[in-house]
């Protein structure tokens, strides 16, 4: 099954998670912003290609339309090799560090990710973390996946789990959002650090845009570009 763009690419049509700060998320307002957004706003106007960015698919199901051609990219993924076989990647155009946060009145040393066999945790439902954590989760701990979207830092604070795995600024958007700095502790060493790219469906006539998007993702990573733009999506971060 390919959608109406089956030909040319004339409109590119992103999806993306809809609050992870500074890659995708979705404003006061309900707009769709991040890097991965501002990126993409720019690369189609200098191409001439109408760009249409929707955030408010579910992950699981924006997943199975790329994999259809009903949308062409996913605007921020992490790399597997069950992806790669499916998808093609971007270059990065960002990285994100996956850490732990604990309540902060319950803690226990985190040095490795073999630190939390034995203790129960929770990371969101749906997406990846890269081949090694997900593997490893999946042979070694004791976690849920939490439906409960940006109240996951509940499950914290009353103490139903031991830790919550998410990205850095994911987590401190949640923290902030939620207003628990005093709560929440966060274990600085992160356990991965994953680079984020653009994830193109092969049934897209937009794949072919991939090695000028690139070239463009590299222009900006060289004239520090990428960096101020990036800046401007990160969360406050709360003080503990």
């Amino acid at each position: 099954m390919q959608g109406p763009n089956a030909t040319k690419c004339t409109k590119l049509r992103a999806s993306g998670a809809s609050g992870w700060e500074p890659v995708t998320y979705l404003d006061s307002q309900n707009i769709a912003r991040g890097v991965a957004v501002d990126i993409l706003q720019e690369f189609a106007a200098q191409n001439r290609i109408d760009l249409e960015v929707d955030l408010d698919i579910p992950w699981n199901r924006a997943m199975l339309m790329l994999i259809n051609g009903e949308i062409d990219v996913m605007a921020g993924a992490y790399f597997t090799k069950e992806r790669d076989k499916e998808f093609l990647y971007s270059l990065p155009f960002a990285s994100d560090d996956i850490m732990v946060f604990q309540n902060a009145d319950h803690t226990f040393a985190v040095n490795e990710v073999r630190d939390l066999i034995n203790h129960r945790g929770a990371r969101p439902q749906g997406g990846s973390y890269g081949d090694f954590l997900d593997h490893y989760a999946a042979d070694y701990l004791d976690i849920i996946f939490s439906p409960t979207g940006n109240r996951i830092m509940d499950l914290l604070i009353t103490q139903r789990v031991d830790y919550v795995m998410l990205g850095r600024y994911d987590g401190l958007a949640n923290i902030a959002n939620d207003d628990v700095s005093r709560q929440i502790h966060m274990v600085e060493r992160p356990l991965v650090a994953n680079p984020v790219m653009f994830m193109f469906s092969r049934k897209s006539p937009c794949m072919k845009m991939v090695p000028p998007l690139n070239t463009f993702v590299n222009h900006l990573e060289q004239s520090d570009r990428l960096t101020e733009m990036t800046a401007t999506h990160l969360p406050i971060l709360p003080q503990n």
